[in-house]
């Protein structure tokens, strides 16, 4: 089988890397996985495209990654030429197919088959075939094409038919004078020509090039859609229970796919066409246009202003709160009855220990700490007296060298009386 397809590919003009027949058993033992494989069959289908007018194009892959979009063209090909082997593009996952090498040896020998009929059809019986895209056929189905419009024009407008030696000038000058004569009755029906200018030929090829170029890019574009749609169905693909229906989704999918095609039809024959109109503008959304669709069927007023904007709102409060000098806190002390009451400080009064003070004041400018002692330990002050024996003794001005008890001071800062031996 492998050496017959061999034989057909060096007859139908085949020079590819596949004539060897190590690489070829190879090609086919991978699949849809070899990119030589695809480029191959992507051969094969241009060639049939240009004998039976397909609709369908197959790209070939880049890496194998792409072997599953390539299996989904693959099989609206095979569909549209009514392959008899099903098994090709029907049944099973898509990437389950084309998995075993008799299965891709049988597509390549179907097309190898299809095209060797083709190019004999061609020769003997090119009627049968549906080509629109041959030289001498592109030129049969233009004219037929011009005549089956120029007829449909003619009766619109009234003409009997023309003599079989009137020229194509004296045709449309006849053509011309009825239109204006009409559009002169009638000038509401038919609005201005969008062109309003006579060019020369030379700027209508400028204006053909422009076409040509805007034609190409914007076919490109549709390419790159339709590509993406495809990438899209196919990644729905993925899931298990999409995989169970997959030939329902095939079904429903092709037919639709079959009508998005990638060419622009536009040419200059619609800038002559065009219209002023084409140049209002139409708001899809205005209020007849909702009331007469099936989901808006209510016109909803004008609601009440709700408010909402973000200007209009009073910022929210800080998260920190703002920084303040510290004061210090004055310190006070209430005499009364000999009684010290507020701040007992080192530096203000001193510490009582174990005892009480009875009678005297403190303060941070060194007055005299005037008290009583009675425990174990008595005060200790920093500008008053000195601890000794038991008993509080002034300093200097107020010792206890005679076991007295005294009061005293810092010499110089205060004054002492006591009792004991000064």
């Amino acid at each position: 089988m492998e050496n017959d397809i061999l034989d057909s590919l060096e007859d139908l003009g085949y020079d590819g890397s596949l004539l060897d027949p190590a690489a070829l058993s190879e090609a086919v033992s991978q699949g849809p996985a070899s990119t030589e494989f695809t480029k191959l069959v992507s051969w094969l289908t241009d060639r049939l495209k240009d004998f039976c007018g397909l609709e369908e194009t197959i790209h070939a892959t880049h890496s194998p990654d792409d072997a599953a979009n390539f299996v989904m063209e693959l099989s609206g090909c095979l569909r549209e030429l009514n392959c008899p082997y099903t098994s090709l593009y029907e049944g099973g996952p898509v990437t389950e197919r084309l998995k075993t090498k008799e299965s891709a040896v049988q597509l390549l020998d179907y097309l190898t088959s299809e095209l060797q009929t083709a190019h004999i059809l061609a020769v003997k019986k090119p009627q049968e075939l549906r080509s629109t895209t041959s030289p001498d056929n592109q030129s049969i189905a233009n004219e037929s094409d011009i005549a089956k419009h120029l007829k449909i024009m003619l009766i619109a407008l009234g003409f009997p038919k023309p003599p079989a030696n009137i020229n194509s000038f004296q045709l449309f000058s006849r053509v011309e004078t009825k239109v204006n004569e009409f559009m002169s009755k009638n000038p509401g029906v038919i609005s201005k020509p969008l062109l309003k200018a006579r060019l020369s030929d030379k700027q209508w090829e400028q204006i053909m090039k422009i076409n040509d170029s805007l034609v190409r890019e914007y076919t490109t574009r549709r390419e790159m859609i339709l590509k993406r749609l495809d990438v899209t169905i196919q990644s729905f693909m993925w899931s298990e229970a999409a995989k169970k229906r997959e030939n329902e989704i095939a079904a429903v999918y092709q037919p639709v796919r079959k009508l998005l095609k990638a060419s622009c039809d536009l040419s200059v024959a619609d800038i002559l066409s065009a219209r002023e109109d084409l140049t209002y503008v139409h708001k899809t959304s205005s209020g007849d246009a909702r009331v007469r669709c099936a989901i808006n069927k209510v016109k909803i007023p004008k609601v009440p202003d709700r408010g909402g904007r973000v200007w209009e709102q009073e910022p929210p409060p800080p998260e920190m709160p703002s920084f303040q000098k510290r004061v210090a806190e004055e310190v006070e002390g209430v005499e009364e009855d000999g009684v010290t009451e507020g701040a007992r400080s080192r530096e203000a009064g001193g510490i009582n220990s174990r005892g009480r003070v009875m009678e005297g004041t403190g303060t941070r400018a060194g007055e005299d700490m005037v008290g009583e002692g009675g425990g174990e330990r008595d005060h200790y002050q920093q500008d008053g007296g000195h601890q000794g024996g038991g008993y509080q003794g002034g300093y200097n001005d107020g010792g206890h060298r005679g076991g007295g008890r005294g009061r005293g001071g810092r010499p110089g800062s205060g004054r002492g009386r006591g009792r004991g031996n000064y």
